[in-house]
């Protein structure tokens, strides 16, 4: 049964809400949308949770109206004056001006302006003395975005969110754990201190490994008096389609050197390393950099100490490499889809690249990076929207937008991370998305791209749509080691490229039989992986 099912209408949730009345003229003549499950979370936070509360949803299921409309229930109760919002730099403005267009609020973003409602960014928060005032202070609320970077208790961000005095408390976050369990105690803890007891006792009770949790259904349960959270599968939101389109690209002679030549130095180096228990960390940078861009993989090169003789050729060859056969497919491409673009890379010496050859050729582009001011993002978003430009994104640039006036989105290089390739679609695949998403996945043909999209695309599907918790699936499945590194082993450790497509195949397998493992009652992935697995099981993923 899917949630969708048992939430009551919309109309009945609406009728339950004591703050009705003064959002309802926003819903009419300022287009706030509302949904059945949005209502149904803040009732349960307000409620049940005494306001207390991590709200979870999956990435594009609008937490930040779910955090207006806790604001407006509390506020309509009589039981808030005074509310802090804490949240990336980079999103200051967007929060900002969705309070003022869905609920009609003027959000402050000064600490020392008269009101009561603030918008600050959690790094000028945790800065001396601003940090002094905001404990100080007696809030009636405080909701903090991208909750996630709570996880580390003794981080500066931790300790400030901890030392603040606040009646209700609500954390935003689509990936309440991302590593490991004790991250989720720790933002447990935040919200309601004791819930869990002391961490030896959450160890005890609940941990098996740092991934895997034991007495699954009991650690469900106690979430469900701290936790909301909603997934796209289960509230039957009817997103547009996602249409794919698989970009292959040959590589030029010199580019083909340049890749054989390192790919078969770090084959021989991953062997050397795992016979000598050392890291091999290193080596999957150097070969994500190396199917990304020449440009992205000399400075990490120029650093190595382990290539010799051959160190001097490689860089000599990557200079050499002016124009890549990527870049003028980005170029070509373009110039066939035109309108707006989004371009994801992992790396800034490859973004740079490319907003400079696409500056050449007569595109508008910018780059688009964690780096910047608040100002400067605010001016490129705001220049992104308004003509047929391309923004050129890291991740990290990225993180927390909502870019839904754009439909199309090129993937100049894949993670190894699955979650991440799905962070970068949720950006344009969201609420608010009235176009089909087009999505164009480049990659240079006999080179592990490929083997990955083979993975990603053919046996797991993963751009099609969403597939289930996938964060859960793979938490589930990295028991038995990060991905990043099964994937190293199995591109590292075979020659033959039928034995490659064969351990990729399995790899797929297990995802498939990951999925059929979490399912609970009904075919539906849990909201966490808590399940009971005590028996050793192969697990994998895309």
């Amino acid at each position: 049964m899917t949630k969708s099912a048992v939430i009551p209408s919309l109309d009945h949730l609406l009728g339950h809400l004591r703050c009705w009345p003064d959002i309802e003229p926003h819903v009419t003549d300022q287009g706030l949308t509302l949904h059945s499950y949005q209502i149904d979370s803040v009732l349960t936070v307000v409620h049940q949770l005494g306001g207390r509360a991590i709200l979870a949803d999956e990435v594009g299921l609008g937490k930040t109206i779910e955090a207006g409309l806790v604001i407006a229930e509390l506020k309509a109760q009589a039981l808030i004056d005074r509310v802090l919002i804490l949240v990336p730099a980079g999103l200051i403005t967007q929060w900002i001006q969705e309070l003022q267009h869905k609920f009609g609020w003027r959000a402050l973003h000064n600490a020392h302006d008269q009101g009561w409602l603030w918008v600050l960014s959690i790094d000028s928060a945790k800065k001396i003395p601003l940090y002094h005032q905001l404990q100080y202070v007696s809030w009636d609320l405080v909701i903090v975005d991208e909750a996630h970077h709570l996880k580390n208790t003794k981080t500066l961000n931790y300790q400030l969110v901890e030392g603040i005095k606040a009646r209700y408390l609500v954390l935003l976050t689509a990936t309440p754990m991302e590593n490991e369990l004790t991250e989720l105690y720790t933002l447990v803890n935040l919200v309601k201190p004791g819930l869990f007891g002391s961490y030896l006792r959450f160890y005890r009770q609940f941990i098996l490994d740092k991934r895997t949790p034991k007495n699954a259904r009991a650690l469900k349960k106690l979430l469900s008096r701290v936790m909301v959270r909603n997934q796209r599968y289960e509230v039957g939101i009817d997103l547009p389609p996602r249409e794919v389109t698989l970009w292959p690209i040959v590589l030029s002679s010199d580019e083909r050197r340049l890749y054989d030549t390192m790919t078969h130095a770090l084959k021989v180096e991953y062997r050397h390393r795992l016979q000598g228990n050392q890291t091999v960390l290193p080596l999957i940078t150097l070969q994500r950099e190396l199917c990304s861009s020449p440009h992205a993989l000399i400075p990490t090169l120029d650093a190595a100490t382990w290539l010799g003789p051959l160190q001097e050729e490689l860089l000599s060859l990557a200079r050499s490499i002016v124009m890549t056969s990527k870049i003028q497919a980005v170029i070509d491409l373009i110039r066939v889809i035109g309108g707006q673009v989004l371009i994801f890379t992992e790396y800034r010496a490859s973004q740079s690249i490319i907003v400079n050859s696409l500056r050449e050729k007569g595109i508008p582009a910018e780059a688009f990076h964690g780096g910047l001011s608040r100002g400067e993002r605010d001016r490129l978003i705001q220049w992104f929207s308004e003509e047929d430009h391309v923004l050129v994104s890291t991740e990290a640039g990225g993180q927390g937008l909502n870019l839904q006036f754009c439909h199309q989105l090129i993937n100049f290089d894949l993670p190894w991370n699955p979650m991440r390739i799905e962070q970068r679609i949720g950006r344009l695949h969201r609420i608010g998305q009235t176009h089909p998403v087009d999505i164009y996945n480049l990659f240079t043909v006999e080179t592990i791209e490929e083997n990955i999209l083979h993975l990603l695309h053919e046996k797991i599907d993963l751009f099609r749509h969403v597939i289930g918790e996938l964060d859960v699936i793979l938490r589930h499945l990295e028991r038995r080691g990060s991905l990043e590194k099964r994937l190293l082993d199995i591109f590292f450790w075979e020659d033959d490229r039928k034995a490659i497509e064969m351990r990729l195949d399995a790899l797929g397998q297990e995802f498939l039989a990951a999925r059929r493992r979490l399912s609970w009652p009904g075919g539906h992935q849990s909201a966490l992986p808590v399940e009971n697995t005590t028996q050793n099981s192969r697990e994998s993923a895309n």
